[in-house]
């Protein structure tokens, strides 16, 4: 199955959504939007998912933050990551929406079953999925950040605009309360005892963030087998862009 968007240090390489100059002074051709769109929408919407537990609420975000890139395209085509820029701006609006919620909105995440997923590959995944949506938001989101961002804490406070301690804090709490749903006991769990502090991303051997990461490529190959989502998600952002231009 299909992986994620990839084991970029985010926090350290996104560039930041407005102002600077970050564009990629190598000669490179512009990326063709609508290329770029049918190929990392399944994957950012799979992540979005992971960190909302949402299916709404993510393709809300995703759309959001390929919007935002298609009206600025000529110089979001130039990043050497347009992707991760992508990335940064949906992972900030679905903060930004969680913060607003006294609880996180547990809806079904209503997402087909992959036709080559085997059925304890799909059994497992929803395992996941179910644990992740008992976690208090921001473990679920400082969880994904590290485990399929592979941020450090320092990154991931800068990103959410919380203390190094409070990311450090809520990333113990979520795993521990992710292993302990999913059985995975301190005992049994080879990370166990390692330490966290300073670490950018989960070290080999992590069986949470091995799940994390084979839920994670359940759910975008799901989005890739959807035929007809992404060319109405495409024609969304044209009417957006369109109702956009005309308010200025």
């Amino acid at each position: 199955m299909s992986g994620g968007t990839g084991s970029v240090r985010a926090g350290a390489q996104e560039p930041a959504p407005e102002g600077g100059d970050e564009a990629a002074e190598d000669g490179r051709a512009p990326v063709d939007f609508d290329a770029f769109f049918t190929a990392h929408r399944p994957a950012q919407l799979a992540r979005a998912v992971m960190l909302c537990g949402n299916r709404q609420d993510a393709e809300d975000a995703v759309q959001d933050a390929f919007l935002a890139a298609l009206e600025n395209w000529d110089r979001i085509s130039g990043y050497e990551q347009p992707n991760a820029w992508v990335s940064l701006v949906m992972r900030r609006k679905l903060w930004r929406a969680m913060r607003l919620r006294l609880k996180v909105k547990r809806a079904a995440l209503d997402v087909a079953l992959p036709r080559q997923a085997l059925p304890d590959e799909t059994a497992q995944a929803r395992r996941v999925l179910t644990a992740m949506a008992a976690l208090p938001p921001r473990q679920r989101m400082v969880l994904v950040m590290y485990s399929l961002y592979a941020m450090t804490h320092q990154e991931i406070a800068d990103d959410l605009n919380i203390a190094v301690s409070t990311a450090r804090g809520n990333l113990r709490k979520g795993r521990d309360n992710l292993r302990r749903m999913l059985g995975l006991a301190p005992d049994t769990d080879p990370l166990g005892e390692v330490p966290l502090v300073g670490a950018g991303g989960p070290a080999p051997g992590d069986r949470l963030a091995a799940a994390l990461s084979a839920t994670e490529s359940w759910l975008c190959s799901a989005f890739e087998e959807d035929e007809q989502a992404p060319r109405q998600a495409r024609a969304d952002l044209a009417s957006r862009q369109r109702e956009g231009t005309g308010r200025r």
